[in-house]
């Protein structure tokens, strides 16, 4: 990937050129859309990765009309990546100080345990974006309580003051109660969280996601999804968004676009996940033991009415597979 230097107001920062394969994931930001930009950290050889992002949005504001600039940062991440994360979004907005608004996809450490440094030390006024089930948590890594934004209060949309709008979808239970996505219909990139996440191959060189990559999706979610019914509503409401999504960016894993979207979305539709798995081994359990019950009976009454017991049980209507 080749980086150029631009102008960004009096700052400068790093653009990209997105399409240039074999990129050094520990060094860069990568482009994954106009404006939009991974800016995770990556350690060789390792399969379980965090995905932050940063959007830029350049407009004019509808109140004063004058040029405005927005910088969101999207699942900021660990605090143990914090070195990185904050290397690559300077170098993209010119300082952390610069940070409009995080967006919190829900509460777990890796999602964004580095917002309470963000908050504290670099960007004390930008807003804090989730649902009211991820902020009931996420307060005690001491966030400022008056720089909450609740997604229940912008359910057709948040509009950001360059013109530009984004739109929060529900995903319950995906893997938390108050999971939220964030959709971008302007470059039509979904924040997926951990919905699409995965396990990441070991020899993985870029960021964007392979057909083999299912595998490390799969099992990803076969471990922390709760059911296939949460599943099946989410994909339900990203089948709603218009215009169609056409990359995933989730909090894990890689990149999701081109086929591998409609192909990914119909095999989680399907995917059985957590209870659904523990529900059919305990049946799988459960008719091992009466076939086990079923032999020994068998074999008990072979002893008393010899070898023609199995034909009369077979030709029993009580017995049969579709009484």
């Amino acid at each position: 990937m080749r980086y150029t230097r631009t102008a960004l107001s009096s700052e400068s920062a790093m653009t990209s050129t997105p399409s240039q394969p074999n990129q050094d994931l520990r060094l860069v930001p990568i482009e994954i859309a106009a404006e939009t930009f991974w800016v995770g950290k990556r350690e060789p050889g390792s399969i379980f990765h965090a995905n932050p992002y940063l959007r830029r949005f350049r407009g004019i504001d509808a109140k004063t009309q004058k040029a405005n600039e927005f910088n969101l940062l999207v699942d900021p991440g660990s605090s143990s990546d914090f070195s990185t994360i904050h290397t690559k979004v300077s170098g993209l907005i010119g300082g952390m100080e610069r940070l409009s608004a995080m967006f919190i996809n829900h509460q777990d450490p890796d999602v964004g345990s580095s917002a309470a440094i963000i908050s504290a030390r670099y960007s004390p006024r930008a807003g804090i974006i989730c649902s009211e089930d991820t902020w009931r948590l996420i307060v005690h890594f001491n966030l400022p309580r008056g720089r909450f934004i609740a997604t229940e209060k912008f359910t057709q949309g948040l509009n950001i003051p360059t013109g530009h709008r984004l739109i929060p979808v529900p995903s319950p239970f995906c893997h938390f109660r108050g999971a939220v996505m964030l959709y971008d219909p302007q470059t039509r990139v979904l924040f997926s969280g951990d919905l699409f996440g995965g396990l990441t191959e070991a020899k993985a060189q870029d960021l964007w996601a392979q057909e083999s990559d299912w595998t490390g999706v799969r099992a990803f979610h076969q471990i922390y999804m709760p059911v296939n019914a949460a599943l099946m509503r989410a994909v339900a409401a990203i089948r709603k968004l218009q215009p169609a999504v056409e990359i995933i960016a989730p909090q894990h894993g890689r990149v999701v676009r081109g086929p591998l979207v409609a192909q990914f979305l119909e095999r989680m539709e399907r995917l059985r996940v957590g209870l659904d798995i523990m529900d059919e081994a305990q049946d799988r359990s459960h008719l091992q033991a009466w076939n086990s019950v079923v032999d020994r009976v068998v074999s008990l009454a072979r002893g008393y009415l010899g070898a023609s017991v199995e034909a009369k049980l077979s030709t029993s209507q009580e017995l049969s597979d579709t009484a």
